[in-house]
């Protein structure tokens, strides 16, 4: 009966998640040629800085992040994630993010993440026709038990450019906060919850066990 107590308590440490916001990214008064936006992360979670990859080139633009010089190069990409501490594990929930290119800026974006070396896109935004917003939230529910360091890219997918036409160099794309029928929602942000890592869980279930079988 001790044991069956010992693996319930396994049980609950596993099921007192952090959930809630994981990474976030203030733009607000931005103007959108810096280098970096440090990011706010949680109890448990060291956010990474939103960086411009070094071929691209920033541009003005108020609240956001934004750049030319899409190429498809492999150093066009903004970057943004998070450090997880050892003996805890991330399951992500939701992206929640803005997006705007100009006329002639890529057509089409892609989410790109390290656990697959960057090589599939999550997901994609079609940007199209150019100069609009869109305010996305992308479902990152199957992205769980995440340790360590995780990256997320944006990188431009194909050569066609927001309004049909073919990407210039000079056209733009930016990033900022999440809007919802044309009011702030929230900024930049990934969700989800913190859980002890899977290897956690495994030593304290193995001590629970030990203690029981010791007290009897």
């Amino acid at each position: 009966m001790k044991m069956v107590v010992a693996l319930c308590g396994v049980v609950a440490v596993a099921s007192a998640a952090n959930a809630g916001v994981i990474t976030s990214y203030n733009l607000t008064g931005q103007p959108g040629t810096q280098a970096t936006v440090a990011g706010t992360g949680t109890t448990n979670v060291t956010a990474a800085s939103l960086t411009r990859g070094a071929g691209l080139t920033g541009v003005s633009a108020a609240n956001s992040m934004n750049a030319s010089g899409w190429t498809q190069g492999s150093d066009d990409f903004f970057s943004f994630g998070f450090t997880v501490d050892a003996g805890f594990a991330v399951n992500l929930d939701k992206l929640y993010i803005g997006t705007r290119s100009s006329a002639q800026g890529p057509g089409t974006i892609g989410l790109f993440y390290s656990g697959d070396g960057f090589a599939t896109a999550l997901t994609t935004f079609n940007q199209a026709p150019g100069g609009n917003f869109v305010n996305s939230i992308i479902d990152l529910s199957a992205l769980t038990g995440l340790t360590g360091s995780v990256e997320f890219r944006l990188m431009q997918v194909g050569t066609a450019a927001a309004n049909g036409g073919s990407t210039s160099s000079g056209g733009t794309f930016r990033v900022t906060a999440y809007f919802e029928n044309g009011a702030f929602n929230r900024d930049f942000q990934l969700t989800g919850e913190v859980i002890p890592a899977p290897s956690a869980l495994a030593l304290l279930g193995l001590g629970g066990l030990v203690a029981a079988r010791r007290r009897r």
